[in-house]
């Protein structure tokens, strides 16, 4: 799990190198964790999520409401 959201993480910041640089750490730690080699730490995983949760409500932000049926109240 931890790699897959850091694989999409090197998508939104723009590749390996800039996620490294986001998250203060070094590029070659950061392909052990992307290819599942190791887990990174807790602090990490978090600045992490913190991007996918700002993507979420960028997307979120973006997409109008579900319109509604007329069998929902």
């Amino acid at each position: 799990m931890c790699a897959r959201i850091l694989q999409q993480c090197e998508v939104l910041r723009g590749g390996r190198q800039n996620l490294a640089m986001f998250l203060g750490v070094n590029p070659d730690e950061l392909a052990d964790w992307v290819e599942a080699r190791s887990g990174p730490p807790r602090s990490v995983f978090e600045k992490a999520m913190e991007v996918i949760l700002a993507e979420h409500e960028r997307r979120a932000a973006l997409s109008p409401p579900p319109k509604r049926r007329k069998t929902d109240h």
